[in-house]
């Protein structure tokens, strides 16, 4: 008699904000191991320099690859907006990049993670099916429309309650995942290895080159990638 096993079911997904122009060279990375990616973009987005925004022609490039997501026209925070320049901003900025890409697009992530449930309701009626919100460490996406996430690309000084508890209170394993994101980001998907869930790492491809964290990033991409138990999927496969 064959013995059976219960395997938990393990997803990989990751997301990208913005829509900087080196999110061409973060989704050659990801190309390289093969994991899916979701880039969430503001196509007039009033943080980034206009000659540092990724062009029409390089998110149609990254289309051919990977999922586009919605991040508002401008990424102009919401909560700090009338309702109807909210409503505005999340379904012109849906408009604009459907019809850049000549497709639908049916995620989206809130700029800066900054919303309330009046949002929530404008993004749902805006036609998307899935928000992404920067809540991390989480192996559960939750609400579809409050999606929470499981690691940041980045290093949190707030962390450390939540490097302690992963860290299964070993003080040495604790500090060293305190100064290095990527072990933190690591022992995350140990985690989720064993117990199961949807492992949702995310970050800003700027972010990654101002710090000098692309070896990094790719340590953890090399650790994650191509298991053969493990679903790789970008954050719209999650609505389903």
């Amino acid at each position: 008699m064959t013995e059976m096993t219960n395997q938990p079911r393990v997803v990989v997904t990751t997301s990208w904000d913005d829509g900087h122009h080196l999110d061409p060279k973060l989704a050659a990375l990801l190309d390289k191991y093969d994991v899916p990616g979701t880039f969430y973009i503001a196509p007039r987005n009033i943080e980034i320099d206009p000659a540092n925004r990724l062009s029409h022609d390089g998110i149609r490039e990254l289309t051919e690859r990977h999922e586009i997501g919605g991040h508002t026209l401008s990424h102009k925070r919401l909560p700090f907006l009338s309702d109807d320049e909210a409503r505005h901003e999340i379904q012109a900025g849906k408009d604009e990049l459907e019809q850049i890409i000549g497709a639908p697009i049916t995620t989206f992530c809130y700029p800066r993670g900054e919303y309330n449930a009046k949002h929530v309701g404008m993004v749902r009626e805006s036609g998307f099916g899935l928000a992404r919100t920067v809540d991390r460490h989480s192996l559960e996406v939750g609400d579809l429309f409050e999606a929470k996430t499981t690691i940041n690309a980045y290093a949190h000084l707030v962390d450390g309650p939540t490097i302690l508890r992963i860290a299964r209170m070993r003080p040495a394993a604790a500090v060293k995942m305190y100064f290095n994101w990527e072990d933190f980001a690591m022992a995350w998907f140990d985690k989720c290895l064993r117990e199961g869930g949807v492992y949702h790492l995310w970050g800003h491809s700027w972010e990654v080159d101002a710090r000098g964290d692309w070896a990094r990033l790719e340590r953890v991409l090399d650790y994650i990638c191509r298991r053969p138990d493990v679903e790789y999927v970008p954050n719209g496969a999650l609505i389903a």
